[in-house]
């Protein structure tokens, strides 16, 4: 059953088939099944059980260089090591905060808009915020070449432990770095598609963010964006701020929250054109926002109040 979809700026009315997505859902389930203990390299399945597994629960703020005096303002999941996303290695199976959502949002992608699993494969990808690899194992499992961009240093690290254990250090790369470090040469204009889901909103400064990432993907590439959002016709984004916590405890440092700025579907368009991007197709489903946007050619930025302004 085919269900109408809200899209923005005169884009096409789109259709989110439920029947297809959950074929789509299958297949994926299936592809990255395939990360499981029968699979791994140079390592046996319990010695690569315990080095996972001891890492979950373990607070460790010091490996994230924060001062004492900092530690109050930041996030429970970057001073506790959370796993990210269900994974049932065979041997054993781990829950992550986030479930199955890193299936279920490639399954969404290819729902909404006229892509297939098959698009991602032999592409450069570039995957910002793929907490313990979840999402970049997936995208590996689709047959693409992954850059996994994470800020939290724990989590880059499991994620190179992955890679290596399951024999991907051709095709997986972990760079422990800020999204705002990925402006050098080596992500210039390197990627076929970025891949955004669950980040624009965590970030201090979305429009700077979006350029960094339009100047990383290729003249012809495109980006993949999902983000929490409000619901309204005009350009209009609600700011929140490292104050607003919700969920979880103190205690059990399990605490969401720690959100920027949640745009409207036409704040992101403007946002993302802003940023160098044409074709923008952006939509809601269900209490999310989504976009696709194509890089068609390389264009200037405007500089006037631009944090970085030495930015190209």
């Amino acid at each position: 059953m085919a269900r109408r979809v809200q899209l923005i700026s005169g884009i096409k009315v789109g259709r989110y088939d439920y029947r297809r997505a959950a074929q789509l859902e299958r297949l994926v389930q299936d592809r990255f099944s395939r990360y499981n203990t029968s699979e791994l390299c140079g390592i046996g399945p319990e010695d690569f059980r315990a080095r996972v597994t001891e890492r979950v629960g373990t607070v460790d703020p010091q490996v994230e260089g924060y001062r004492d005096d900092e530690l109050a303002r930041q996030r429970d999941l970057s001073i506790k090591f959370h796993w990210g996303h269900d994974h049932d290695f065979g041997g054993f199976r781990l829950s992550g905060k986030m479930g199955a959502h890193h299936l279920r949002l490639v399954v969404d992608f290819c729902s909404l808009f006229p892509l297939s699993p098959e698009d991602f494969r032999d592409r450069e990808v570039l995957d910002i915020g793929c907490w313990t690899g979840g999402t970049s194992l997936m995208l590996t499992a689709l047959g693409a070449r992954v850059t996994a961009v994470e800020e939290v240093k724990k989590y880059a690290d499991m994620i190179a432990f992955l890679s290596k254990s399951f024999g991907l250090e051709d095709r997986l790369r972990a760079v422990p770095c800020s999204l705002y470090a990925c402006g050098g040469e080596e992500f210039f204009e390197r990627f076929d598609i970025i891949y955004l889901p669950g980040v624009l909103y965590h970030l201090s400064d979305p429009v700077l963010a979006l350029r960094i990432l339009y100047n990383a993907c290729r003249i012809g590439g495109r980006i993949l964006l999902q983000t929490q959002c409000i619901r309204h016709r005009k350009p209009y984004c609600r700011f929140e701020g490292s104050h607003i916590i919700r969920n979880g405890s103190r205690t059990d440092l399990s605490r969401g929250g720690w959100n920027w700025f949640l745009p409207s579907a036409s704040a992101l368009t403007r946002m993302l054109v802003e940023a160098g991007f044409e074709q923008v197709d952006a939509c809601y489903h269900g209490s999310t926002l989504y976009a696709l946007a194509t890089k068609s050619a390389r264009i200037g930025i405007c500089k006037a109040g631009l944090s970085v302004p030495e930015i190209r």
